[in-house]
């Protein structure tokens, strides 16, 4: 209703595991300005009209429009100049703390989107998806010609124990959200995914690996 973004409602691993479900996903990523550095600044509603009639009605149809809501209060005052300014992003930001590595972690997604023909091509018909729903893990195959991935997902909060439905091959580590140069609290998983074998994911977390790295 405040124009919360992603970064201010879930927890910074959480953003991680959004970066790779979006970037990684069959589909071209779109990314709201500042998300790729974790912008905390909402994004309120604003307008800037000159039309006196007009600016009071688009405020009084935001007053009805927070009331079915059942919200508490006077909405943030679209016509204001401090509605917009609380709306832009600080884009300084990028160098700092979490923000720096979450930029510096979607930049290594995009590379290796980019790099990789199973992830750069966009088809649905190479993909397999699965799941386990109790344990909140989600696993997905990619593939174009020889280049091949296998990521899991974990949307749990807590740590996983699993045995990843991995076919057979050589499987490498590439990117690690829980690794702790992404500020995460440290990866339980080997360089190489062995089929068979069990794992624990860390909460929040998302792995990838390729085929034949």
């Amino acid at each position: 209703m405040l124009g919360e973004r992603l970064s201010a409602l879930v927890s910074f691993e959480s953003l991680k595991l959004a970066a790779g479900a979006v970037i990684f996903s069959p589909y071209i990523p779109i990314l709201f300005m500042g998300e790729e550095y974790g912008e905390d600044s909402p994004f309120l509603y604003f307008v800037s009209h000159s039309d006196i009639p007009l600016i009071e009605a688009v405020r009084q149809g935001r007053k009805r429009e927070f009331s079915e809501f059942k919200w508490q209060g006077e909405p943030p005052d679209p016509q204001s100049a401090e509605t917009f300014l609380k709306s832009k992003i600080n884009w300084e930001k990028r160098f700092e703390g979490n923000h720096k590595v979450l930029l510096n972690f979607y930049k290594e997604l995009i590379t290796l989107r980019k790099t990789t023909p199973a992830l750069s091509y966009p088809d649905k018909t190479r993909l397999a998806v699965d799941g386990l729903e109790e344990k909140k893990i989600v696993f997905m195959r990619r593939w174009k010609d020889s280049s091949h991935v296998f990521i899991i997902f974990n949307f749990n909060n807590s740590d996983v124990k699993i045995i990843p439905p991995i076919p057979e091959g050589r499987w490498s580590k590439v990117v690690d959200s829980s690794e702790q140069r992404w500020n995460g609290s440290g990866s339980l998983l080997s360089y190489e995914l062995v089929p068979g074998n069990e794992i624990t994911m860390r909460g929040r977390s998302f792995v990838i690996y390729c085929k034949g790295v």
